[in-house]
């Protein structure tokens, strides 16, 4: 018996140096990033990154599709009448947890306007280890998304736009998305998964969607999913993850 608890007390030791290592692990490899710029206006240039897609898909937007855009534009704002969030405001406060390790905090907000959205929000990942409270913050931003799909039930986006690192000295990276939302009919009820990457981080993120409220204009749901995170190839973060969303119409 006593063998039995020392060895579970071994585990568990060994388990938490494991986990309580994350914001040191990611500011280190951050440092360690030769490939980067710092400042606010500089970007990550390595060689073929899939950080560099964000910005290739808005100058593919504005030199290719640009002539068309009015029409597509008008036929998404039609979508309306099927579907409210066509042209809608969402502010979301999302918090996740590892059990007795770190903590990632998402406030974010979102705004769109039929083919067109733009999303910011704010990533902190706080961990509690033998000397305090660490955490690291992320800038995260997309510029431009495209509602490609709009139908009842269905949103389809893809966008690009930039993750700062407000703890590494300003670096600054390209960072695209892809992302469905799902919903009822009645809009009680809905869902979104959405797929983040960029030279730091590559992000899933799931989660469903559970209407409490609803006065005229305004709906408020209560949020619970999932997410995962990976830093530099080598460090990950995820939690269970839960919220509260705010959208007008």
């Amino acid at each position: 018996m006593k063998t039995l608890t020392l060895g579970l007390m071994l585990s568990s030791l060994l388990f938490s140096q494991a986990v309580l290592a994350q914001v040191d692990a990611i500011k280190s490899a951050s440092s360690g990033n030769s490939g980067s710029h710092s400042g606010s206006s500089d970007y990550s240039d390595d060689d073929g990154s899939d950080s560099e897609l964000g910005f290739v898909l808005i100058d593919v937007f504005f030199t290719k599709l640009l002539p068309g855009v009015a029409s597509w534009q008008q036929l998404k704002l039609e979508k309306k009448k099927v579907n409210p969030t066509v042209i809608s405001f969402d502010v979301m406060l999302q918090s996740a947890i590892q059990p007795s390790s770190y903590y990632i905090l998402n406030p974010r907000v979102r705004a769109n306007w039929g083919l067109f959205s733009t999303d910011f929000r704010f990533t902190y990942l706080v961990e509690e280890d033998i000397e305090g409270y660490k955490h690291l913050r992320t800038d995260d931003w997309q510029i431009l998304q495209l509602n490609i799909v709009t139908t009842r039930n269905v949103i389809a986006r893809i966008g690009g736009g930039i993750l700062h690192e407000n703890f590494s000295g300003g670096k600054t990276f390209g960072e695209g998305t892809l992302g469905i939302h799902l919903q009822s009919n009645s809009q009680r009820l809905g869902g979104m998964i959405e797929y983040r990457w960029s030279e730091p981080r590559n992000e899933w993120n799931a989660q469903a969607q559970f209407r409490v409220f609803q006065s005229k204009a305004f709906n408020g749901y209560f949020t619970a999913g999932i997410v995962h995170q990976r830093y530099y190839d080598t460090v990950t973060a995820w939690g269970l993850q839960g919220g509260f969303m705010l959208r007008i119409f």
